[in-house]
């Protein structure tokens, strides 16, 4: 075979590659956006009875996750973030750019944390379950199943404590 025929049959596997990640990419995107429309259903539906009542407020608007490989300009990541407000204080649920294997993080903004930590809502495909993820530095993760009740009991920790007048002696 000569260089250019060996050049050319190259190109053409080269060529056939990169359609193969290309289609697997948008795959593994519009994946990452089902799943995060998915959750935010769940979470207005777990939320539906308190919002209801007009106890807490729970807002969706669009949002293009980017960085520094995607600016917003050109990213593919279209979705939305969500907001819950309670007690005058919102929550953000912020979504992340696809990560390897096509991993999903969204980024829980206004929850208290401790100490310089950070929380996050995690799901690993093919594995379509949620969990929730509190980073605390150097150790380990504790990761949660995110579920109603666990969500419920996240948000009650924004309610001011109620203390009762102590009787006089």
């Amino acid at each position: 075979m000569d260089e250019i025929a060996q050049l050319g049959e190259m190109l053409r596997q080269h060529a056939l590659s990169e359609e193969h990640k290309k289609r697997q990419f948008d795959e593994q995107t519009a994946a990452w956006a089902a799943s995060i429309v998915q959750l935010y259903a769940n979470i207005e539906q777990w939320l539906q009875p308190v919002r209801s009542e007009g106890l807490l407020e729970v807002q969706r608007e669009p949002y293009i996750a980017a960085n520094a490989v995607f600016a917003p300009t050109v990213s593919p990541f279209a979705t939305e973030k969500l907001a819950i407000t309670v007690t005058g204080k919102t929550i953000e649920l912020v979504p992340e750019v696809m990560g390897a294997k096509g991993s999903i993080t969204i980024s829980v903004v206004g929850l208290p944390s401790d100490r310089y930590g950070s929380i996050s809502l995690i799901c690993l495909p093919p594995s379509t379950e949620w969990s929730w993820r509190k980073d605390r530095g150097i150790n380990q993760p504790d990761l949660f199943p995110f579920t109603a009740d666990f969500f419920a009991l996240q948000l009650q920790s924004l309610i001011p404590k109620v203390r009762e007048p102590s009787e006089p002696n």
